[in-house]
């Protein structure tokens, strides 16, 4: 990754006319409307990706079958990252019966609020002791819940692979799984019913598919989105338009301890909070868990510096958009968490759309809006409410792209105050430093200031790793590892590995 050396700058017609310039970016050919699914594949090792290369499973040769199309777009939701693929999510555990997901699914749904859940389970209550005579009835019992805590979502139930030695009471299963199906449709239900016409040879083990039985599996379901799609039957969640790693993803970037490095946070599935001290060339120093967390959905959990003491804080959102604030004091071993209560109202309830960072450069964070055109509002922190508000900049910024999963708020320069940045379709890098935003400076484009070290956007961090100021770009691969590119006056200078993949998202 390098530095490009034609690098501009622009006067404020310049500016005007790049800005124009980047209203349209290059964006898949997928019209504004079409339906968005945000989509949970739930079951057990099948759905984890047991017995596939890299541990993709489906999940993989599906994704890439709903991006190569136009009528619907897709995301995977869930609390488990597994495999060497673009969206990991998932809720697939190994060895789990019915009766493991009823007890747990109430809280996946509530927490990724999925539009279609893609069910495959069972099997291990055939094969691993369980009661296969009651499994039946453990399934009907599952999807009362599913429906219950989740109406209107979709459930697209699978049978089961005619595993030897449990062939027979597969079949029988997958007979008694089609009848509850049809019951629950003619009830109104949104759900269906697929096979997968695996063959022997696309096995890997008895209980597992291969690579080719996995591709088999993508191919059904994709065909089953496709249908439930066409006949308008699912609820479809809202394009995403804030969702970048910064907002949802487990491991965060911020400063625990105000030395001015940016220290390694992992917000546990059950919200607990845990925190790596950046100490330089790739040392860390666990502090273990220094917050139990008020919420396990993390896209509702922001770090930032609220009061300007240089430590970040813990902010939450809830699921009415308010922001309350949790000061920083050393965390559980230290001082805790001193509440300050509410301090914004907020501006929306799709927490996605919402970050914090500092736009004017006094060392306490502001509150930004990234709505789903790609404008970008600010409201600079004067204390919160009741302790001297908020001053209401409106909108900032406006027209750089529509697709704000790529837009990374991150002080390039070093100066104090968040810069603009955008990761393009190829992963190349430009950004625009923040002179005050819109009618108050304007943004100063440097155009593409590098070509990147991965298409995969979701992978892309900027952190202050260093204690120079300026924001340097990290990339968490697929297996957990770490690399950093260290942003100097002279470019950039990496890779190295900081991290060794211990910790996985």
């Amino acid at each position: 990754m390098r530095p490009n050396p034609a690098r501009q700058r622009l006067g404020v017609v310049g500016l005007l006319a790049l800005l124009f310039s980047l209203m349209v970016v290059p964006q898949p050919a997928i019209a504004a409307d079409v339906p968005h699914l945000r989509v949970m594949p739930l079951g057990d090792s099948i759905t984890a990706g047991a017995g596939s290369s890299r541990g993709r499973g489906y999940r993989e040769p599906l994704w890439y079958k709903v991006r190569n199309q136009t009528a619907f777009t897709m995301d995977f939701v869930g609390s488990q990252r597994e495999g060497a693929v673009p969206d990991p999510q998932h809720e697939g555990h190994r060895q789990w019966k019915i009766k493991d997901i009823d007890g747990n699914v109430e809280s996946w749904l509530t927490s990724y609020s999925p539009d279609v859940v893609l069910l495959h389970i069972g099997i291990n209550d055939l094969d691993k002791g369980g009661d296969p005579e009651g499994a039946s009835d453990d399934l009907e019992d599952l999807l009362t819940k599913i429906f219950t805590a989740k109406p209107g979502v979709t459930v697209i139930l699978a049978g089961l692979l005619p595993s030897a030695p449990v062939a027979a009471q597969a079949a029988r299963f997958n007979i008694a799984a089609q009848q509850i199906v049809a019951d629950r449709a003619a009830a109104g239900d949104r759900i269906r019913y697929v096979e997968f016409p695996v063959t022997a040879d696309q096995m890997t083990d008895r209980l597992h598919p291969a690579d080719t039985g996995y591709a088999v599996i993508a191919e059904t379901y994709f065909t089953a989105l496709r249908q439930v799609v066409a006949e308008g039957g699912t609820t479809t969640s809202p394009a995403p338009s804030g969702s970048a790693p910064e907002t949802s993803s487990k491991v965060r970037w911020a400063d625990f301890d105000g030395d001015g490095q940016d220290d390694y946070w992992l917000i546990a599935d059950g919200g607990a909070v845990q925190v790596w001290l950046n100490r330089d060339n790739g040392n860390w120093w666990n502090q273990g868990q220094v917050g139990s967390g008020l919420t396990s959905n993390r896209r509702q959990v922001r770090f930032a510096d609220f009061d300007g003491d240089g430590r970040d804080d813990y902010l939450w959102i809830t699921s009415t958009g308010a922001v309350r604030v949790y000061l920083n004091r050393g965390g559980d071993a230290g001082d805790g968490w001193p509440l300050v209560g509410q301090v914004a109202p907020g501006m929306t309830a799709n927490a996605d759309q919402v970050r914090f960072a500092d736009f004017d450069g006094d060392g306490k964070t502001d509150y930004f809006l990234i709505s789903e055109t790609g404008v970008v509002n600010v409201q600079l922190n004067r204390g919160g409410d009741g302790h001297g508000g908020w001053l209401n900049l409106g909108k900032v910024a406006g027209g750089l792209t529509t697709d704000a999963t790529r837009v990374r708020l991150t002080d390039y320069d070093g100066d104090g105050r968040v810069d603009y940045v955008w990761i393009d379709e190829n992963g190349a890098v430009q950004a625009w430093l923040n002179r005050g935003g819109d009618g108050r400076g304007g943004w100063q484009g440097l155009g593409q200031v590098a070509l990147g070290a991965t298409t995969d956007h979701d992978q892309v961090r900027f952190a202050q790793y260093t204690t120079d100021t300026r924001a340097d770009y990290v990339r968490v691969n697929l297996n957990g590892a770490v690399d950093v590119w260290t942003n100097g006056t002279g470019g950039w200078s990496g890779p190295q590995r900081i991290a060794g993949g211990a910790v996985i998202e």
